[in-house]
């Protein structure tokens, strides 16, 4: 019954376009579908959205406005053309993101398929305004032309308030400690121009070792001037350096980093936790992998937590990955983590790494 009336709906939608010629195309649409509430006609099939960058972010530091984001996969290997459009905002409104530009201007153009093959290890593309002054605002936008210089799309519109950045500290010693690295540095009270500094201090600590990029010893930069770094391995060296961080105006200024420092791991420490954790469903149980982590260890320990319990699944070490838990059940949700332990007889255990969580989908 319903099939003969849509029939019969569809048939008197027709019928009333016979006299005027004005409505012929509204009725042709109202032919296509199975009422008459639809007015568009469908888009075409294989029609694909506009690619566009949803992840700008802008960070102001002493050399400029450094701005960064990520290539889509769409046009990582097309002939696409990327526009950095800049906007100046009157001072007074620098926290209104949405108020109207004081100037605009292209400050930049990159060619999208050369910008993927020279990404950041953060898999990011940087790029710094070095044209900015302080106490200015700016505000960006990446535009995404196509081979024909045809815009198609606008990314997220980022802010970065540009204030004088603060000074990089002195006087900055690693010593190798029973539980690590103890780093030490004094700070500088003084921003780039010679003046007190406007706002609260911190410092992000960054770590080097066996060519690998910089990355971050802390999670978060911290305050005060000493910092005791335990995600290092058993007798490895280490490059350091600090970097200021001024907490002002809801937002940060990066400084200059200070001097690199040397520094090694003590002998007996506990290892650092691998890098990341993921889980791979099987047949009846789940497959626990990770990275293995840098310099010596004496194995890992696993663990998983359900809900607010937490257990070792490990009596002894495992020397390698993977490990396979078969005490779960299909459709409960699970979250592992791994430790590691130094190779030394007393086998100290590291921290927990961070937690990979999975629901559980068991194949039969």
């Amino acid at each position: 019954m319903r099939s003969f009336y849509l029939s019969h709906e569809r048939t008197f939608a027709i019928s009333r376009c016979t006299a005027p010629i004005a409505a012929l195309l509204i009725c042709m649409a109202l032919s296509m579908t199975s009422g008459c509430g639809k007015k568009m006609f469908p888009h075409p099939m294989g029609e694909k959205a506009a690619p566009r960058i949803s992840d700008l972010q802008a960070q102001a530091t002493t050399r400029g406005a450094e701005i960064s984001w990520t290539i889509p996969e769409s046009i990582a290997g097309g002939k696409y053309r990327l526009s950095v459009m800049r906007e100046e905002l009157d001072w007074e409104k620098r926290n209104c993101p949405d108020c109207p530009a004081v100037s605009q201007i292209e400050a930049h153009g990159i060619d999208a398929g050369a910008a993927a093959k020279s990404l950041s290890p953060d898999l990011r593309v940087h790029w710094t305004d070095t044209n900015t002054a302080s106490y200015r605002a700016y505000r960006y936008q990446l535009a995404i032309h196509d081979e024909n210089g045809k815009q198609v799309s606008r990314s997220n519109s980022v802010v970065a308030k540009m204030y004088p950045g603060p000074v990089a500290p002195v006087s900055v010693a690693a010593t190798t400690q029973p539980q690590g690295v103890l780093l030490n540095w004094k700070p500088v009270s003084k921003d780039a121009n010679g003046k007190n500094l406007q706002g609260e201090l911190a410092f992000r600590i960054e770590r080097m070792s066996g060519g690998k990029p910089w990355e971050n010893a802390s999670p978060t930069p911290i305050s005060g001037n000493t910092f005791l770094d335990q995600g290092v391995a058993s007798e490895q060296s280490y490059s350091y350096r600090i970097v200021p961080v001024l907490v002002v105006d809801n937002g940060t200024v990066l400084g200059d980093p200070s001097t690199v420092v040397l520094g090694k791991a003590p002998e007996s420490v506990a290892p650092p936790p691998p890098n990341s954790v993921w889980i791979i469903p099987g047949k009846g149980a789940l497959e626990i992998r990770w990275t293995e982590s840098a310099g010596k260890t004496g194995g890992y320990h696993v663990y998983r937590r359900q809900g607010k319990d937490i257990i070792r699944l490990t009596a002894k070490p495992l020397q390698h990955p993977p490990f396979l838990d078969k005490n779960v059940q299909s459709k409960e949700t699970y979250s592992y983590a791994v430790s590691a332990v130094s190779a030394q007889a007393d086998q100290k255990e590291g921290l927990l790494s961070k937690w990979a969580e999975m629901r559980a989908m068991l194949l039969e």
